[in-house]
């Protein structure tokens, strides 16, 4: 068995990497934020490297896969590569996004209520998945990556009776945090009830 040489993986990488580019930002420009597995992320970086590639050749005039390999480093040839990528990704990104995509938004519906609260100064009340409810100010809240958290400040446990009226309220503390098995529902208020 023989292992290929330093040229034949830069060749692979230099001739799959345009597709991902053009792919990741056709992703993010039209907003399609359903993940994907890797085989299937390949499979479209594949795809759009041949789309970029048709282009490349026919721009330039390399049509042979040789002359590609010899040429491909020559910095112009690398810069038109990546032009075409971002011009590819971006172009079916926004078509797609304004044609398919009117009215989404980044992120989810958790993201966009913390920062909106957040910016404003926020009240909450924490309905939690053991049944209980507390109320205090906003002091944090997880976004993105982050876990979805909540830290409270001045929380209070809230007790109602039947009818759902407040019976009485204590104080539990300084600040709370309450981790993402804790929360069951969120509301966030203005001012405090």
């Amino acid at each position: 068995m023989v292992l290929p040489s330093l040229a034949d993986v830069l060749l692979v990488v230099v001739l799959v990497v345009p597709g991902f580019v053009s792919y990741i930002l056709f992703k993010k420009v039209a907003m399609k934020e359903k993940r994907t597995t890797d085989f299937e992320a390949t499979i479209w970086s594949l795809a759009t490297s041949l789309v970029v590639y048709a282009i490349f050749a026919y721009i330039t005039g390399l049509y042979n896969i040789d002359l590609i390999r010899d040429n491909i480093l020559v910095p112009n040839n690398i810069l038109l590569i990546f032009g075409l990528a971002l011009v590819f990704g971006g172009s079916f990104g926004i078509l797609a996004r304004v044609l398919f995509r009117r009215g989404y938004h980044s992120g989810d519906c958790w993201e966009e209520c913390a920062k909106a609260a957040a910016s404003i100064g926020s009240f909450v009340l924490i309905y939690t998945s053991d049944g209980k409810e507390y109320k205090g100010e906003l002091m944090r809240a997880g976004i993105s990556e982050a876990p979805r958290e909540i830290v409270l400040k001045e929380p209070k446990m809230i007790f109602r009776d039947s009818k759902g009226f407040v019976v009485n309220e204590f104080n539990v503390g300084t600040t709370m945090l309450f981790n993402e098995k804790d929360i069951l529902r969120v509301a966030f208020l203005k001012k405090i009830l």
